[in-house]
Parts: structure tokens; sequence; C-alpha cells
């Protein structure tokens, strides 16, 4: 037997290696066979997200390590389009025969860039197939490439050649002094405005023709724009017609396009990206009447075609046009009519790509395998589904269609008074659930819910799915109500959707049904329960069938807590609002024996950054608290519960700002001591705060600013100098949407291309902007994050976080797993009170005095210069010691001080009460 080279990448041991590729292998085979029992999408916790930022290491991982991190950490993560709910955007829902096709063509690994070889005549004979799909001419040619954007940048240059000749491809489109100008639906896809920029013309070379009322391009628009711009001197050279729009699936007039192009020499371009393929179903081609005629078409085997991603195809009239329009002669390209160099044209005489993947082995398999009959008949289907879907829609008052139906894609919305807002919330809510995954696209200034019914798994039973969410979200968005009915129906949905078997591991014990007698069980337990690898989905069951019975708001307050530590936000502040017109007063499991000092907090609805998370600085000790909650529609009761101190534990946010204003009216002439005033509170934004504490003593806080989306595109386009909304603005900058938390959306911008990919994916419309201060420790290159509280002005440590990333969060610093992070953190706090306290005892006191607040968490780094960097100043971040003993000995010691030193504030103020 050959021995193994030491330098290769191949297995040392092959059967240990088979093994464990059976076993991926039957993971994902298990992943599409229970599809049904998980749930669409859920978001991916920060820690996860965080965890893929690391440096790239030296080591060697085992592959079956690496493959139970992706089973952990990216496939319950994924978008989801392979699952029958998914209707979100055109996304092909993949095959298992794909799969394995897919498999296949990765090892064999071949380069279909070019030379004598079997899978280039698999994609001779895909295109042979499509050409008689189409009706295309024996001289058309076709090509495999990523998707319809490219197959449309390929189809404008191969117009832009067939007009002003090859010399073009040497001489630049400028030579010729003529203004080209193409045509396209203002409903058209994105990629052709950007065909049209890539290729040299200009975006403002592309005219956007109107639609009619079936949002189809208007004919006789197109026919003057032509006229128009023949009588200016331009030369019209483009139409692309779409079939299948983006938005809500129409079917351009393909005929009459193609009199206008054939009448006019203008090149007939179809982007058919998932429509196209509707000639596969016999009772759907002849809507597409005219398409033969085109000189090109673009689409995607990877939408309707059900071929895993990617598989996109451009199919060009002419084929000696084509490959004059990218072949590119090369010593390493020459061509020989025997050997390996055989087989001319090659390929990479159609496009821009030397280097290509086997795509057409995936799509062979399944045009091979299912055949062209039975892909017609789920294409058909999913046109089926959406007309059942149609119907649901108009047999419901609430429910209002917003576009005609051509195809699959339907678009609606649930009828209110703010129906933007309420749809827009209805979707997200949608999405968290697990439920089902539709988008949202704008018609005629209206959001629309948009549903995309492209996959061949779903259902009538999905369709209804959707359309009962809908109708159940409805009703909580637009009233912020929620039936104890709809809110079981719901959530046994989405609490039975979460994976439970060995191949989507969850959170392992079960915790025993609590009784229907049991109070509040609070933020605290229910945490610590997370924290400690208990599964929670049983008593979020448990909660339903309690809130079935409970007069007042303890087991719908409980299973808000329980969603929000399931990742569901949008259902879990449903069932808060739910819980707060139920019952205002709650009294969390805190005080243990006797109690000395009873508390009164005053809280407003929100996720776990809302509020000061009193419960965890109470824990087994000997105050009694009570928490009322508050909302603009709720104020604060008559009879209150009697109390020793009052804290306001509010956090600071636009949206709390009327009620922050309206308690500090209320509480004017309280006749018990108040903790934490809520107009100090009121200062704490970020631009405010760094207001408040510019050039306090030691204290390095970057100017923030709070700046309109219209103003960063401004800046993003270059329109605009970063110095006019900055003061000391110069890239890399900070950025993060107002009113967001623990690093959601926050970003490090290091020029104007990176803000423009920024906003594009950010639908916000104002954000805060700082200058970045690079705050790593020169010698090993880390970054240090410290969590600091102020009580009573005194300075104590929460934690410290030491990462390879500038954007640290505790769980995701690798402290669990570095013992040497942990010494650090435990040396940090053994000393802190003779160190950093004593170094930054200037800074920490200007910072008391400057905010006013009794207690106030301090987010903050050191610069090179050895300044007290601040992150953010709040009342509200969350300080607990629910870390595991084992690991995190030294903490435990560290935190009885700050709750020690948290009820010393409470006494002290009782006392004063007295006094």
């Amino acid at each position: 037997m050959m021995e193994t080279s030491e330098h290769t990448l191949d297995p040392s041991d092959w059967n240990a290696f088979r093994v464990q590729g059976h076993r991926m292998l039957d993971d994902m085979v298990d992943y599409l066979e229970h599809l049904h029992n998980q749930p669409v999408w859920q978001p991916m916790p920060e820690e996860v997200r965080h965890s893929f930022q690391q440096p790239l290491d030296d080591g060697q991982h085992d592959l079956g390590k690496a493959h139970a991190t992706f089973m952990k950490d990216v496939l319950p993560y994924a978008l989801g389009n392979v699952h029958p709910g998914f209707m979100g955007w055109v996304h092909g829902g993949g095959t298992p025969v794909g799969m394995l096709a897919e498999m296949l063509a990765a090892g064999l690994n071949a380069n279909l860039g070019g030379r004598d070889q079997a899978p280039i005549e698999i994609e001779r004979q895909v295109m042979q197939w499509t050409r008689e799909l189409f009706h295309f001419p024996e001289t058309a040619n076709g090509l495999f490439v990523t998707g319809t954007s490219m197959a449309n940048l390929i189809g404008v240059l191969i117009a832009r050649t067939g007009l002003l000749g090859v010399g073009v491809r040497h001489e630049g489109i400028t030579t010729d002094n003529r203004q080209l100008i193409a045509y396209t639906s203002a409903s058209a896809h994105i990629s052709i405005v950007q065909a049209m920029d890539i290729a040299g013309f200009g975006s403002n070379a592309l005219r956007m023709i109107p639609v009619d009322e079936r949002h189809q391009m208007d004919i006789a628009a197109l026919e003057l724009a032509v006229t128009e711009d023949r009588k200016a001197g331009m030369t019209p050279f483009f139409i692309a017609g779409t079939v299948g729009t983006v938005g809500v699936g129409a079917i351009d007039n393909l005929h009459s396009i193609a009199e206008l192009c054939e009448r006019e020499n203008i090149w007939f371009h179809v982007d058919g990206a998932y429509g196209a393929l509707a000639m596969l179903a016999p009772d759907i081609a002849p809507r597409l009447q005219g398409i033969e005629r085109a000189d090109s078409i673009a689409f995607d085997f990877h939408k309707w075609g059900q071929v895993p991603y990617d598989a996109g195809f451009i199919l060009v009239r002419d084929g000696e046009l084509h490959q004059s329009a990218f072949a590119s002669p090369a010593d390493y390209l020459k061509r020989e009519s025997r050997g390996m160099a055989a087989g001319s044209p090659w390929p990479c005489d159609f496009g821009p790509d030397l280097s290509r993947g086997f795509r057409a082995l995936k799509t062979w398999f399944t045009l091979k395998v299912y055949g062209a009959e039975k892909l017609g008949r789920v294409i058909s289907n999913t046109c089926t589904l959406a007309q059942h879907m149609k119907r649901r829609i108009e047999a419901e008052p609430l429910l209002e269609l917003l576009a005609p139906v051509a195809l699959n894609i339907v678009c609606f919305r649930y009828r209110s008074a703010d129906a933007n807002r309420v749809n827009a919330d209805i979707v997200i809510a949608l999405q968290e659930s697990g439920i089902a995954a539709p988008s949202t696209t704008t018609l005629n200034g209206q959001l629309a819910i948009r549903a995309a019914i492209v996959n061949h798994r779903t259902t009538t039973i999905d369709i209804d799915a959707l359309i009962d969410a809908t109708l159940a979200l409805g009703k909580i968005a637009a009233r912020r109500s929620y039936t104890l009915s709809n809110v079981k129906k719901l959530m046994n949905t989405y609490l039975h959707t979460i994976p439970g078997n060995k191949k989507y591991p969850t959170l392992g014990n079960t915790m025993p049904p609590p009784k229907h007698t049991e109070p509040l069980i609070g933020l605290a337990k229910l945490m610590r329960m997370a924290y400690s690898d208990c599964d929670l989905t049983p008593l979020g069951t448990q909660l339903i069938e309690r809130a079935e019975t409970d007069t007042g708001g303890h087991a719908l307050m409980d299973l808000s807590t329980v969603l929000q530590l399931r990742g569901n936000r949008e259902l879990a502040l449903t069932m808060q609002a739910q819980a707060i017109e139920s019952q205002q007063i709650y009294a969390p499991p805190t005080a243990t024996g006797q109690v000395n000092i009873r508390l009164l907090a005053i809280m407003g609805p929100g996720d776990l950054m809302a509020n000061t998370p009193l419960e965890f600085l109470l824990e087994d000790s000997d105050v009694a608290l009570d928490i009322i909650y508050v909302t603009q529609d709720l104020p604060l009761p008559a009879n209150l519960p009697d109390h020793d101190v009052l804290f306001v534990a509010i956090a600071q946010s636009d949206l709390n700002m009327p009620l922050l204003k309206e308690i500090d009216t209320a509480i004017a002439s309280w006749p018990r001591p108040v903790l934490n005033r809520p107009d100090r509170i009121a200062l704490l934004s970020r631009n405010e705060a760094c207001t408040l504490l510019k050039s306090a003593p030691g204290v390095d806080m970057p100017v923030t600013v709070r700046i309109a989306r219209q103003t960063l595109e401004q800046v993003a386009d270059k329109k605009r100098p970063l110095t006019d909304i900055l003061e000391d603005g110069a890239f890399p900058i900070i950025i993060r949407p107002v009113d967001s938390h623990a690093g959601k959306d926050l970003d490090k911008i290091d020029n104007t291309g990176a803000l423009v990919s920024y906003l594009q994916n950010m639908t916000n419309n104002e954000f805060y902007v700082s200058r970045f201060v690079d705050y790593r420790r020169q010698e090993d290159g880390l970054f240090r994050k410290y969590r600091i509280v102020l009580i009573n002005g005194k300075p104590f440590v929460c934690h410290v976080g030491i990462s390879e990333h500038w954007m640290i969060h505790y769980l995701n610093a690798g402290m669990t797993e570095s013992s040497d992070k942990r010494a650090e953190e435990e040396r940090f706090m053994i000393d802190f009170d003779n160190t950093f306290a004593r170094k930054h005892a200037e800074a920490f006191r200007a910072i008391n005095e400057r905010v006013g607040l009794d207690y106030l968490g301090i987010d903050c780094g050191e610069t090179a210069d050895g300044k007290l960097l601040i992150f953010e100043i709040d009342s509200c971040m969350i300080v607990h010691a629910i870390d595991p003993v084992e690991v995190f000995p030294y903490k435990q010691p560290q935190m009885n001080k700050i709750f020690s030193a948290f009820r010393q504030m409470l006494l002290g103020a009782m006392q004063r009460g007295v006094l």
C-alpha cells in the first residue's frame, strides 16, 4: 500500500472519514425529512453570531467537532428557504437529489472553464434542453452563471457588442459618440440597473417605464419613450421585459415588446429569473407568448426549478455573437483538435469566468430524475396555492388583496388605521414566531405582506397557517391586545416547532411543571434556568394552560420572559402587554425570611434591556420587591403597595421619554425617598451623555451625534463630508440605530463604500455616529471592556470582557473557554479598589456628579493615554451572579459586594426617609 504523504489533505484514516461522512449525510437527510417539525426561521443569538468573528488560528480541528459546530450554530439559524413555510423571497427549496448531485460535483472538483471533459458535455446537454424549452434555434448558445443578476449583465454586454461591433471591447463605448439607451419596467429587478452601471453606460441611460394596473410595463409609454429618445439623437439598443416581477409576479406583454424590438431593431432581453421556467407548465406557458422571440433570456434553475443554489442561466439566440462578445485568446487557452485542449469552443468563451463550478450536474440530475413534466406540475401547484391564498384573503373582511395574483406571488395586508406600521409588525412577528416567513413590499405607498410560493414542499396547510397567524397577530399589532385562545393557538404552534431531537440540540433538562397556584416565577429564576441548560419549552406550554385560569397576569408575564429567552421578542412583548393590561403590580420572588426593606419599582413595557433588572440585585435578600408597570395609557394607580423606597427603573429611550416626563411630574412630592429620578435618566441618550461628560477630567467619551438617514446617505454618496456631521469625524466611525442595545446592528465603518453597504441593509431612519477609538492593548493586541456600576457614587466591577474583536460581549469573548482570560479577570476584581478604581477615581467622581443617579452602569475601556473610555452609560445594564461557580469561583464574592452595596443604598435611603 502506498504511504500517505504528510503534506496531503486527504484523511489518514479513510474508514473513520467514511463513517463521519455518512453521519454528516444522515444529518442533512434527517433535516430535510423533518422540516415540518422545525421553525421556518429563528433569530441567531448574539453569542452565536460573534462566535464566527474569531481570528484564524493555526491549529488543526477535528472534522467531527467542526460538524458539531455546524449542527449547533449554523443549521438552526439558516434563512429557512428549504422550509414549506418560507414565502419571504423567491428562493427555491432545493431537493435531496440536488443535494446529492452537489456532493458528487464537489468530489469531482471539475473546472468547467474549458478543455475536453464530460462535465462540459453535461452542461451542453442542459443547454440543448433549454433551447428546446424556449423554442430557440440550434445556433443558440447558453451558459451557466451564478444567477440572473449576472445573466442580465451578460445580456447587456452582448447587446452592446451586437450594436457597436467587436471593436467596442477594445475601444470602449465612448468612441462611438452615440448615447445608448435601454428600457425596462419600473417594477423590474434592480439587477437591470446594476447591469447598465457595470457595463459602463450608467444607470441614467436606463429608462424606467411605468406600469399599468396589472403591474405590466406600459407598452404605449415604452413606445413613446423610444420615439422621443430617437428624436433627441439617442440610440435605443436594449429592452428588458420581465416574466415574474419581484414585487407581485407580473408578466410583461412579451409579444408586444417583441414586435416593438423587431420594428425598431432593438435587442429584446427577458429577465425571467423565476418566471421563465413556467414554460415547463402547460397551463401557464401560453401566458409567456413572445418569449420565444427574445434575443436573450436570463433565468435561474435554483428558483422554480428547485435546483440547489446557485444555478443561473443565460440563453442567447445568436451563438456566434455571444462568443464574439467574450472570447479572449491567450497562450494558456490555446485549443487543439486532440488531447485535453480539444472541444472548442469552451464555456469560458461565452462569459467572464475562467473558473467555473459544475453547476450543470445538479441541474442535469434534477431534470433527469424528476422530469420536465413533474417539475411543471410543481410550478403549476405553487400558482394553485397562490389562488387558494387569494380566496382566503378575499373571504376575510380584515384582509385586503393589494395586487392581482398573476403567478405565485400574493400581496395583501391587514386592514387597520395605521396599516403600514401594523403590517410591518405582523411580518416581523410571523418571521420570529417560526410559523411562516413572508416579506414586505410597497405598492402605491401601501406596505404589503408579500408571500412568494416557490417551494415544492408547501401545501394548503402552510398557506392556512400563514393566513390564520396573520389574522391573530394583526389583532395584536392593531389593538395591542390579544385573546387567550389566540395566544394558546399560536404559542402551542411556536413552542412545539422548536427542535427537540439529537440532530437539533436544545437546552437539555426540563423543569418540573409549576402548580396553578404558584406566584410569579420571575426573570432571575427563569434566566438562571436558561443559563443552566434547562429546556423552557415544556414550561412555556404549561404557562399557556395556567393563563386560561389565572385571573391576573402572572402566567402571561412569565410566558413573556420565556419567549424572550427563546428569542421570540415580538410575541413576548405581546404577552407582556396583555399581562400588564390584566395586572399592573407584580411581586417577583426576591426576599427570603424576614423582610427589612420594602422596595417599590416603577417599570415600563419592553424587553430585557428596558428596565433596571432589580431581581438579580435583590435575589435571596431581605428586600421585598414590588414592581408596578406603567404605560402612556396606564398611569400610576391610586392604591400602591406600602413601601420604604421608590426606585425608577425605566430605561432612557425615545419611546420612554414621554413616560419619564409623566412619572417625573407624578412623583414630584413623593412621600418616600426616590432613587434614580426620571429627569436624570432622561439624560442618558448617547448624544446627550457625551455632552454631559464633555471635558470631564480623566474621561474620553467620543462625540456622538444623532443623524438622519438622509444625511448619512449624502455622506455615503460623497455629496457631504463626514466632518459636516461629526466634529472629530474621520473614518473609521462607529454607527448604530437609535434605541438599539446589546450591539444590535452596531458596526465599524471604514469608508464611504462600507457606509453604503451598511445603509442598504438597514431600514432605520435615525442613527448614532461617533469616531472609532482603537482601545486594544499594545502588548498583546487584545481589547478589554469593563462593566462598572456606580452605587451612591462608588465604583464596583461586574465583569471584564477580553477579546480579539473590538465589539465585546461578555458571552462571546471566550471567557468560559480561556483560563488565562479568567485569571486576568479574577486579578482585576481582587485588585480593583486599589488599582483601576483608584486610577480613575477622578473620572468616576465626575461621572457621578454630572449624571446624578444613585445607581448607574458604565461600559468602558481605557485609551492608550490612560483615560477612561466610555462606551455607554445606562441605568439598566444587566448585573447578575448566574455564571457557573465551578468556572467562575471568584465572581460570587465580587457580586456579593455589589448586592450588599445596593442593599446598603436602599437602607440609607429608607433611614433618611424615616428621619
